[in-house]
């Protein structure tokens, strides 16, 4: 449950850090259009905190409050062209990986 909860929290996040026309803005990206409005978002982050709590599940609570501030930071820290870079290298690794032959 604490997983799923941190999943969805992290897609969201990310989500927001992609469309965000400041963040955009200031390493001089072209705007996006929002294809969902942003309060949704910002629920759907939320939403699986407010669940581990009221559930009474505080361990997993916790987790995912730290997960999230962990996540917001690293966003906050990584440029998008490094990141753009980053998830390159991995794609490219994974389909040398796909398409290796097995021996």
């Amino acid at each position: 449950m604490t997983g799923a909860a941190i999943l969805i929290s992290l897609l969201s996040i990310a989500w927001l850090a992609r469309f965000d026309p400041k963040r955009r803005r200031s390493f001089g990206l072209a705007p996006r259009v929002v294809p969902v409005s942003r309060p949704i978002v910002w629920g759907l982050a939320l939403l699986p905190g407010v669940v581990l709590a009221l559930a009474g599940y505080a361990v997993g609570f916790v987790l995912w409050l730290a997960a999230l501030c962990v996540f917001g930071w690293l966003v906050v820290w990584v440029p998008p062209p490094v990141y753009r870079a980053a998830r390159d290298r991995v794609r490219h690794r994974l389909s040398q990986m796909c398409n290796r032959p097995r021996s």
